[in-house]
């Protein structure tokens, strides 16, 4: 029963590591600046990975092992946005400009909110 229980507690965060991985990759794709960039890549990266040591910490055969995956997390937890950190500080120091919308997207939003009807939600 408890084996079950465990077998399940790692599968489902497996999968979340899955979705998590997969939202950020899309992230990286879609999202339009530099930074909105490295903040999914960073933020995919520290969950998915943290969802994986969360379902090996679910399947560690010991307490020795258990232990050990736990230290890792704490090393990653404070490694990984550190390393973002540092790579969103090089691009603001090095005048990467974060991203604006062109004036002919303001422009287009501001008519899409102009020739909303206020009830109609089509």
């Amino acid at each position: 029963m408890i084996e079950t229980a465990r077998e399940i507690v790692a599968c489902f965060a497996f999968m979340s590591a899955l979705v998590f991985g997969t939202a950020g990759i899309i992230g990286l794709f879609r999202f339009p600046g530099p930074y909105s960039r490295l903040q999914a890549g960073s933020l995919c990266g520290t969950t998915a990975v943290f969802s994986i040591f969360i379902g090996s910490l679910a399947l560690a055969p010991d307490w020795a092992m258990a232990g050990r995956i736990i230290v890792i997390c704490l090393f990653f937890l404070i490694s990984s946005p550190t390393g973002s950190h540092i790579v969103a500080r090089f691009a603001w120091k090095s005048d990467i400009a974060p991203w604006k919308p062109t004036a002919q997207k303001r422009t287009a939003d501001a008519k899409r909110q102009r020739n909303v009807i206020p009830g109609d939600h089509a």
